[in-house]
């Protein structure tokens, strides 16, 4: 039984452990819900902190930065085709040192979701129901997001495809309702200290706009993969905007440095909202959405960490490490942080140097690595013929 098992390890590409296929629609919303969903809540802040007045600008920079990573992705989407990052990681690099380096994609995966889980148990916990424990917050969002990833991709896009337009719609209805607030002048000057902030800014949001990196999970179950580089576009284009009318709305209405000190600048934009009786309370339909956008892109990221591991493993299927995946997250999401200084330093410093390391070093060696061996895939026959297919999704 143990050597059969084993002998399943590095068969890369050949087992089935996600059949689910999307379109390019539903490519472009789970992208753009995994960017907002990391961006919209306590990042602005943040980066208000790194940049000052120069964040939106340094929002406009992380989007040139990750849109020259999105290519490199793509381009190894489609020299691997049928293959994510961690079966092309074996692919170029053999059974062990392919899967010594494709382990780290899944890892960081696990990791984003507990940052994301805590960040949004907290965030519910002390707005919402400060009397209500932690764990009474996260643990029924974490089997919500299990069962949504043991469904499989084609649920996930189904509901992203859903949520996403209705998250980017929410923010421009934000933006209108708060515009009287709005004075533009506290935007101005531009680099009043130097670019030193600015090129600060830059990779950090960067690192958040590149767990994008999981359009290397998603282009081999994309009915058209060829638009992967078109998707990943499109919605980092979507995300940059959501996140710079949140942080422009932000230092333009309490000034830089209010906005710096506030927690979630989105949360407090929509508080503002009051028009008689029958504006008011928005915050609360506004965090309904970012609740469920948080909870899709946490099924996302335990998807990809469970199908990572089986490719890694060799099992035939993901489904069994949903759950235990899931209450790993929501112990390390209880215990890794002993406050909120702790959490914030973690947001600050620990994740972006962590994130940058393999959204953009990791992939850059895989490619480096790629071109110098002359290592490519080749498309897997049953892929062909979905390709080729008259019923292909649009």
């Amino acid at each position: 039984m143990g050597r059969q098992f084993l002998s399943n390890i590095g068969k890369e590409g050949k087992g089935m452990q996600e059949k689910g296929v999307i379109n390019t629609n539903q490519f472009v919303w789970m992208l753009f819900t995994i960017i907002t969903s990391f961006t919209a809540v306590e990042i602005p802040a943040l980066l208000i902190v790194q940049a000052g007045r120069d964040a939106w600008l340094a929002v406009i920079g992380g989007w040139v930065l990750d849109i020259l990573l999105a290519i490199v992705y793509a381009y190894m989407g489609l020299r691997f085709p049928g293959q994510n990052f961690v079966q092309y990681s074996i692919a170029i690099l053999g059974k062990h040192a392919g899967r010594m380096v494709g382990f780290v994609f899944p890892i960081f995966f696990l990791v984003a979701c507990m940052f994301l889980m805590r960040g949004f148990s907290q965030l519910v916990s002390t707005f919402f129901f400060p009397a209500a424990s932690l764990m009474a917050i996260l643990f029924p969002a974490l089997f919500v997001a299990a069962y949504a990833a043991r469904q499989g991709i084609e649920v996930i896009g189904r509901v992203a495809e859903i949520l996403g337009p209705s998250y980017l719609l929410s923010i421009i209805v934000i933006g209108l309702l708060v515009s009287p607030f709005v004075e533009f002048e506290r935007l101005t000057p531009q680099f009043d200290e130097g670019v030193y902030p600015f090129l600060i800014g830059s990779p950090f949001i960067l690192s958040f706009y590149g767990l994008c990196i999981m359009m290397a999970m998603f282009i081999p179950h994309c009915n058209r993969p060829q638009n992967g580089f078109l998707a990943k576009f499109i919605a980092v284009s979507l995300g940059a905007f959501f996140v710079a009318v949140i942080v422009i709305l932000a230092v333009a209405i309490f000034g830089y440095e209010q906005a710096a000190n506030i927690r979630s600048p989105g949360l407090e934009l929509t508080r503002m909202i009051s028009y008689g009786n029958y504006l008011d309370r928005l915050e609360i339909i506004w965090m309904l959405l970012v609740t469920g956008a948080g909870i899709i892109v946490s099924a996302n990221l335990l998807w990809a960490f469970s199908l990572g591991m089986a490719q890694i493993v060799g099992l035939s299927t993901y489904k069994p490490l949903v759950y235990p995946a899931a209450l790993l997250v929501g112990v390390l999401a209880i215990t890794s942080f002993k406050s909120t200084m702790e959490q914030l330093r973690f947001a600050e410093y620990t994740f972006p140097i962590f994130g940058l390391f393999v959204e953009g070093g990791v992939e850059i060696f895989l490619f480096i690595a790629a071109l110098v061996l002359k290592k490519r895939g080749h498309p897997p026959k049953m892929r062909r013929m979905c390709f080729h297919g008259k019923n292909q999704l649009s």
